[in-house]
């Protein structure tokens, strides 16, 4: 069992995950998840702080890390106070479970600030198989949760249903070049890395996607037009 963590403002902030093979789904994706599920309008300041973790962080937690906070560093294990004030609930939070809100309002956004945390980027992914027959298809829903990317939504999706790998010699394609987090997610959700493609209409100009495991990999293909893809 994996474990991730972070403190801001006084409070740890942890979470335990199991990760299955090809799951794209780890403890520090679930932490991530999980603050801003818990506190969508401080989740941008709480992620700014160390992540920690006491396994080897996988292509997608670094991806995520990049994307949705700053910094990872993994320990052999947590310290000992850490662990103790997990245990105890001494000024510590398990994401995804209820507790009372102990964050200093005065660090809530404006109503202003908070409604652009809400728009979300018209983004579309599908999941082709190789007789192209549509698997499955997701938008982007990130405003209110970081995570919630379009190909992060269909992965999720797939692997709620299908407990499996993605298809070999299937396709992902999608309106915009995955980030480095959704990059992650493919890259570990493949059991036959070879056989498998990732296609996009519109290359991400930003500079975070210059560390995506895909760059520069077969994987990656870019198709100007949709229509023809």
């Amino acid at each position: 069992m994996a474990r991730a963590w972070l403190e801001w403002n006084g409070t740890i902030y942890w979470c335990t995950y199991t990760r299955q093979p090809f799951e794209p789904r780890t403890a520090v994706t679930c932490l991530v998840e999980g603050i801003w599920k818990s506190h969508p309008g401080l989740a941008h300041f709480i992620l700014r702080s160390r992540i920690f973790i006491d396994y080897e962080p996988t292509a997608l937690c670094r991806g995520a890390v990049i994307v949705c906070a700053k910094r990872i560093t993994r320990l052999a294990q947590a310290p000992e106070d850490a662990v103790s004030r997990m245990k105890a609930a001494d000024r510590a939070v398990q994401v995804g479970k209820e507790h009372s809100n102990r964050l200093s309002p005065s660090l809530t956004p404006s109503s202003e600030s908070a409604a652009l945390y809400q728009r979300d980027r018209s983004i579309e992914a599908w999941l082709i198989d190789s007789k192209g027959r549509l698997l499955g298809c997701a938008s982007n829903s990130s405003g209110r949760n970081r995570l919630q990317h379009a190909e992060m939504n269909l992965l999720q999706a797939w692997w709620q249903r299908e407990r499996r790998p993605l298809p070999v010699d299937a396709r992902l394609v999608t309106t915009l070049e995955p980030c480095p987090m959704c990059a992650g997610a493919i890259w570990e959700c493949l059991e036959h890395r070879e056989r498998f493609r990732v296609q996009f209409v519109e290359p991400d100009l930003g500079t975070a996607v210059r560390r995506s495991v895909l760059r520069g990999t077969k994987l990656l293909e870019h198709c100007k037009n949709i229509e023809h893809l």
